[in-house]
């Protein structure tokens, strides 16, 4: 027995665009000084309330865009990076883009992905640059204990290349 969610699509656009509302204002009321935990939070549930929703229906492509977007702001709200305002700038341009992939679809047309391609870009690049720097720094915390281990008879030499 096939289930038919064609019948739950009005329910899943109308929740989708309030998530986007949500993001939006918090996305704007966020003092970059004064980082709240919860107006993250808030955010990133919306992100990933729409990417959950866009799967379940087989919207595939809003579903692997907001996987990105969802991506870093879970780094954020992780600790893992501090949000920026390019984020904030680029977290809005999501938003409309959204709003906009969503409006086709829900209209039956097919979506333009073309802005949605560029965004998901700039996401990647910023994701690829916080992993190499993460790299980087493992790399070289390495090299460091390395350097201070002392001796090249001491315990732990037969590690010594090992990529951490």
């Amino acid at each position: 027995m096939s289930i038919d969610l064609s019948q739950f699509h009005q329910v899943f656009f109308e929740e989708s665009f309030e998530g986007l509302d949500m993001m939006e204002s918090s996305l704007l009321a966020l003092d970059l000084a004064k980082v709240d935990a919860e107006t993250i939070n808030t955010i990133f549930r919306a992100a990933h309330s729409i990417k959950g929703g866009a799967g379940t229906f087989g919207f595939l492509q809003i579903s692997n865009f907001t996987h990105v977007v969802e991506t870093l702001l879970d780094e954020i709200r992780a600790g893992e990076r501090d949000i920026e305002q390019n984020h904030v700038e680029l977290f809005l341009l999501c938003v409309d883009c959204l709003r906009g992939l969503m409006s086709d679809l829900q209209a039956g047309t097919e979506p333009d992905m073309s802005q949605a391609d560029d965004l998901k870009a700039q996401f990647e690049a910023i994701l690829v640059a916080s992993k190499s720097s993460a790299e980087d720094k493992v790399e070289d915390a390495a090299v460091s204990a390395e350097d201070s281990s002392g001796s090249e008879g001491s315990e732990g030499s037969d590690i010594k290349g090992w990529k951490i």
